[in-house]
């Protein structure tokens, strides 16, 4: 009990910082959104009335503590440039973004594991080398270029799928579940690659460090391949470090979807961030951020718990840290 509450007031105060630090860094920058708004040529006098409507007249402070108070309400204001609520808007976009986040996420973790625990297996064979270049070839490939290679290859040259859009989730839309799964598999392979080409080396070295223990050796002295021992046993002893290094590239491919839903015009989170920079829609920029730290923070909130919960000896050292604190 004391490692989860140590952990959520960790969360918490992880969040405050974000929701600062996100504040003072769009507060910083230079431009009027209520100027933008109006047009250059709009008299000064409209430009004050519609930053007073804004309540952009009000001092940082007072707009910093106003808009902590509306996310914790849920009420986090209108778009300057959409007029409609902010929430909605990101509600309405996440019904993409999350999806393929997931679906790069997945493809990620079925590549790496598959490709670390083959090249484990052939320690100093060809396919381990093979392994290794493909992964150093995925480092060295930008996830927008790659994008723009499988729209030529899949969309262009074979024709399998679209070059771009969304049909949606709903039939009544002219799209459903297929289509839009559909839809995500290239951009979501785009993603995938390069986190997958780091998690694919991780898992190697992991598994070969596991390979060494004396569980391992027992497991071979019973008559199972170095293959199916590293299958059956290393996977699962090296899911605390994978687990960890997840979590930080759930967070890239999440990053990664701005630029990616940009090549492929997909109308996620990514995508209206973009716009919402170039409009300095900067209420939408600022819940978007967010939006996405908070999903983020709570990913790692949950792969902590996982480690408590795999590794016992976690909670255990928590628990006495927080006795000896008392």
């Amino acid at each position: 009990m004391n490692y989860l509450l140590k952990r959520l007031a960790v969360l918490l105060l992880t969040l405050l910082a974000a929701s600062a630090l996100i504040f003072g860094a769009l507060e910083w920058l230079p431009g009027n959104a209520a100027q933008l708004i109006m047009g250059p040529e709009a008299p000064p006098e409209a430009v004050a009335a519609l930053a007073r409507q804004l309540g952009l007249d009000q001092p940082a402070w007072s707009r910093y503590l106003g808009w902590l108070a509306g996310l914790l309400r849920g009420d986090l204001g209108l778009s300057y440039a959409y007029g409609t609520p902010v929430a909605d808007l990101i509600l309405d976009r996440l019904a993409l973004t999350l999806p393929l986040a997931l679906l790069a996420m997945s493809m990620t973790v079925v590549l790496a594991l598959g490709a670390g625990w083959w090249a484990a297996s052939q320690q100093g064979r060809a396919g381990d080398h093979l392994v290794m270049g493909l992964t150093q070839l995925g480092l060295a490939v930008p996830s927008f270029w790659l994008g723009m290679l499988l729209v030529l290859l899949f969309a262009v040259k074979l024709q399998w799928v679209d070059a771009g859009g969304f049909p949606g989730w709903t039939e009544d839309l002219g799209g459903g579940f297929w289509p839009g799964l559909r839809a995500l598999l290239l951009p979501a392979a785009a993603l995938a690659v390069v986190q997958a080409a780091i998690l694919a080396r991780i898992a190697r070295s992991a598994l070969l460090d596991i390979a060494r223990e004396d569980f391992m050796r027992s497991a071979r002295a019973k008559g199972l391949s170095r293959r199916a021992a590293l299958w059956r046993h290393g996977l699962r002893h090296a899911a605390i470090p994978l687990l960890t290094l997840g979590g930080l590239q759930f967070a890239n491919l999440l990053a990664g979807t701005i630029v990616i839903e940009n090549v492929f015009t997909l109308p996620g989170l990514g995508r209206l961030m973009a716009q919402a920079i170039a409009n300095r829609d900067l209420i939408v920029v600022r819940n978007g951020v967010m939006g996405l730290a908070a999903l983020v923070l709570l990913l790692n909130f949950t792969i902590d718990l996982l480690h408590g919960w795999i590794d016992p000896r976690l909670r255990t050292r928590a628990e006495a840290e927080a006795e000896e604190g008392a």
